[in-house]
């Protein structure tokens, strides 16, 4: 292996800790990650008590709590987060555990006057502060700080909601960069659920999330994302995966990671000639026609990402004449902004080189997974569902752009939740990556298999989580 790919397949950055201070069946090779960091109860453990309290994590949206008293829990491992709205425009977190005897104090989601302990009835207010002490006078004397809730740091950015249990985290903004600034013209916090829906996935929350962090799969996956008949959804031949699949390259940053989805054609040139108007499998040869069927395709198949506005501008590129200079991607991104704006939302003027560094998917340390487009996206999180490695829960949420005048609507989100996957109506792209996360798990148990060997190109991004992980893991031991 040259010294080049090496780097490529061994990404690092400062503050990258030694590969020798982690024990060795968990220890990184070149492009290589051991199964044990799958499959190993006491690594996932470990990811509990060192990973997760250590960085920021999206905990909800800023709409999930649409009034004055609405709250959620948030709960990872053994640890649970109270999140509620303490006013119009605050939002604060504590720890959910009552400083009496430990209780605690609210579950789920739902809306408070004041917290109260089901156990002996103390209750707080929604700053935090003590507002009943049953029998104070049987009580040694304590502070009110004392008795207060113990908060945790929170931060929004995006109209997402981040907490961390450690007070030593870099603040919010530091933490995400450069996400924020890519996703800027995207205005994500103009957008507002539409739908958010969670199952059980049968494996690891990594192996979950490993299916959204590189586009590697598509060929194998879903091909017919690579076909004008969508509705053919067998093996892609040969021939199929040399001249029509996508080529997916990764870009790896000090903490968070992205791909892009591009033509195969496009290997040799540079990753910031993403075409904007591209649409995931537009072929055909009325590219009205393709492109108009790929926007509809995507919406019912991914039940988001596109829109019904969008769904109403491919209707009406099938109807129009392409404008000479254009094309009909970029036609049909006009006439999306038309009715956008007569729909009164906030439209911006997005450039090719912002789309190019939007790319397809971004991976938000460590385990949240953004889809931006303009009017939508989808976005992706996983968690360990109890102790099990082999078992985790995964969240989908649908975000779409509202029109301005609806900016201070109440949200009233109603998340669905699913046993099994198969229940959830969740479409066909997500169908089909849920149908190899059991069969990853078992072949991970196979003592012929010993680790990933990773494309160098392709799926850095599934590398990147496991690098940044081990400053959590292992520093300081």
């Amino acid at each position: 292996m040259t010294d080049e790919l090496l780097c490529q397949a061994s990404p690092t950055f400062d503050g990258d800790i030694d590969p020798a201070d982690v024990p060795e069946r968990y220890r990184l090779g070149p492009a290589f990650i051991p199964k044990a960091r799958y499959l190993d109860p006491d690594f996932q453990q470990r990811e509990l008590q060192r990973l997760f309290p250590r960085a920021w994590l999206m905990a909800c949206r800023a709409e999930e709590l649409p009034s004055i008293g609405s709250y959620i829990e948030y709960r990872i491992g053994d640890a649970s987060i109270l999140i509620v709205r303490e006013g119009k425009n605050s939002i604060r977190a504590y720890h959910n555990a009552c400083r009496h005897r430990g209780t605690r104090l609210a579950t789920g989601r739902g809306r408070v006057g004041s917290i109260i302990c089901p156990f002996h009835g103390w209750r707080w207010n929604l700053d935090g502060t003590i507002r009943l002490q049953l029998d104070p006078e049987e009580f040694v004397p304590r502070s009110d700080d004392d008795l207060g809730l113990q908060p945790v740091r929170l931060d929004q950015w995006g109209g997402f909601v981040f907490i961390t249990m450690d007070d030593d985290a870099p603040p919010l903004l530091d933490y995400l960069d450069p996400i924020p600034s890519v996703m800027e013209p995207f205005h994500l916090e103009n957008m507002r659920v539409r739908w958010y829906k969670a199952t059980i996935a049968p494996c690891n929350w990594k192996t979950v999330l490993d299916a959204f962090l590189e586009g590697y799969h598509i060929p194998g996956t879903h091909p017919q994302l690579n076909r004008p008949d969508r509705t053919n959804d067998n093996p892609a031949t040969v021939k199929e995966i040399e001249t029509l699949r996508s080529w997916s390259p990764t870009s790896v940053y000090e903490r968070h990671s992205m791909y892009q989805s591009l033509g195969v054609k496009q290997r040799q040139s540079s990753r910031l000639d993403k075409d904007p108007t591209r649409r995931p499998g537009a072929r055909g040869e009325d590219p009205r026609e393709a492109i108009a069927g790929a926007v509809e395709y995507i919406y019912d198949a991914l039940r988001g990402l596109e829109t019904e506005r969008s769904v109403r501008a491919a209707q009406l590129l099938r109807e129009s004449e392409i404008p000479e200079g254009s094309n009909a991607g970029k036609h049909h991104l006009d006439l999306y902004r038309q009715l956008a704006i007569e729909d009164g939302l906030d439209w911006a003027d997005i450039t090719p080189e912002e789309w190019a560094r939007a790319g397809t998917a971004w991976h938000v340390f460590p385990n949240t997974i953004v889809l931006p487009n303009q009017g939508a996206a989808l976005v992706y999180r996983s968690r360990p569902q109890g102790a099990d490695p082999n078992r985790s829960l995964f969240e989908v949420m649908c975000l779409e752009q509202v029109p301005v005048a609806r900016y201070d609507d109440k949200w009233e989100v109603e998340p669905q939740f699913f046993e099994d996957y198969r229940q959830g109506d969740i479409g066909q792209i997500l169908t089909q990556d849920f149908e190899n996360t059991e069969n990853v798990t078992i072949g991970m148990h196979s003592p012929s298999f010993d680790g990933h060997r990773l494309s160098t190109e392709q799926e850095m991004t599934i590398y990147n989580q496991h690098r940044v992980a081990d400053r959590y893991l292992w520093a300081d031991d």
